[in-house]
């Protein structure tokens, strides 16, 4: 017959060793990065709840006051244009805007900062409606998007939808003639 000794683990609990680990893990962690967050920024039609896509659809960005000019942002098939929030300067890729227009980039990742402007080419479904400037900027805070997101009203029908933190759904509709006659 073989005896096998099986030895309990003990794991001591004082406030000693919590304190040890505390300290370690304190100085372990600030070496790891902190991963960029990202912000989807979905535009749907407000009169039907589809996608707003195609080459004319995308979301013009500002975040916070750095940049003068607009991150010009395409939607992908589903009507989502996304955008890359980090705090290491170095993981930006949208370049300083020397030039008078804004800068094209299909997947930005540009430093975090408290506020989001956005812009699109459309009407916004909201009350006012076409009275409204389709220039117009929607102000957002980041800290909001990141943690509970956001949905702009619909006034163009009764389409509705609950946003997911880190998302931006923005009720459009298409310029009329006349609207587009009078920008």
């Amino acid at each position: 017959m073989v005896r096998r000794n099986w030895h309990a683990v003990v794991i001591n609990r004082s406030p000693a060793s919590v304190f040890r680990i505390l300290i370690s893990l304190c100085l372990i962690l600030p070496g790891v990065s902190v991963s960029a967050q990202t912000i989807e920024i979905t535009l749907l039609d407000g009169r039907n709840g589809h996608p707003m896509v195609g080459a004319s659809s995308y979301v013009n960005v500002w975040v916070g006051t750095e940049r003068k000019k607009a991150i010009t942002i395409p939607t992908d098939g589903k009507g989502i244009a996304r955008l890359q929030l980090t705090s290491n300067s170095d993981e930006v890729n949208v370049p300083k805007s020397k030039s008078s227009g804004s800068i094209v980039v299909e997947h930005p990742i540009v430093r975090y900062d408290e506020s989001l402007r956005i812009n699109t080419p459309y009407v916004l479904c909201e009350s006012g409606g076409s009275h409204y400037s389709w220039l117009r900027l929607e102000s957002f805070s980041t800290k909001e998007i990141l943690h509970h997101g956001d949905v702009s009203p619909n006034t163009c029908d009764r389409v509705t939808v609950s946003p997911h933190p880190g998302q931006v759904i923005l009720f459009v509709r298409p310029l009329t003639w006349w609207e587009k006659l009078k920008q």
